[in-house]
């Protein structure tokens, strides 16, 4: 089987990119439904859909040496529809809401830009402007996520060493696109110029 090309790996990778970006895309949509169901029961006091969308200060979280100390704040938990099985979880404030939502769309976004490069890689003529345009936005994002990550794990003094080395990881990774990139570039010209000469 070929790796780049019709018919190739390249294509049904793309195929199950696409189908994990239909499923956070879900999970998005879901859990910003989830949060304004969940500010509504805040506001008003209802008790809507209390087994899918919960706000208490007991929401099923085990006791341990880590929820102990939290057991007197608001938490949340959001389960999938129609089951008992949990979404997301958290405390109850606008960071962890924000933090989840950003999380989330910055997954949605890289499986979608991840789906986009490898759809024009499973064309027949793979240097082209349109894959060169995906991997440049696919890099963008990955230095972004990286930046945004780096900033707030020192604006916000995270002592957690791994957060650290994820966000130098996706900077590195955003690197290594960037010299794809400049690969992409330099074979789409020499297309071009064999074209020209033939």
């Amino acid at each position: 089987m070929k790796i780049i090309g019709k018919n190739s790996l390249s294509q049904y990778i793309s195929y199950f990119l696409f189908v994990l970006f239909i499923i956070l895309t879900f999970n998005l949509v879901y859990e910003i439904i989830g949060h304004i169901i969940l500010l509504y029961k805040y506001k008003s006091g209802s008790t809507i859909l209390s087994n899918t969308f919960a706000l208490a200060n007991d929401v099923g979280w085990m006791k341990n040496k880590w929820t102990i100390p939290m057991e007197s704040q608001l938490k949340f938990r959001i389960n999938y529809p129609f089951s008992d099985i949990q979404m997301v979880t958290g405390i109850y404030d606008s960071n962890q809401i924000i933090h989840n939502i950003l999380g989330m769309t910055f997954l949605s976004l890289f499986f979608f830009f991840s789906y986009k490069c490898f759809k024009e890689m499973s064309v027949e003529q793979i240097f082209n402007q349109n894959a060169i345009k995906w991997l440049k936005r696919f890099c963008f994002l990955n230095l972004l996520i990286a930046a945004v990550g780096i900033f707030g794990f020192f604006y916000f003094r995270m002592d957690s060493l791994y957060t650290l080395l994820t966000f130098f990881f996706f900077a590195f990774f955003g690197m290594i696109i960037l010299f794809i990139v400049e690969f992409f570039k330099k074979g789409l010209a020499l297309q071009t110029e064999n074209n020209l000469t033939i």
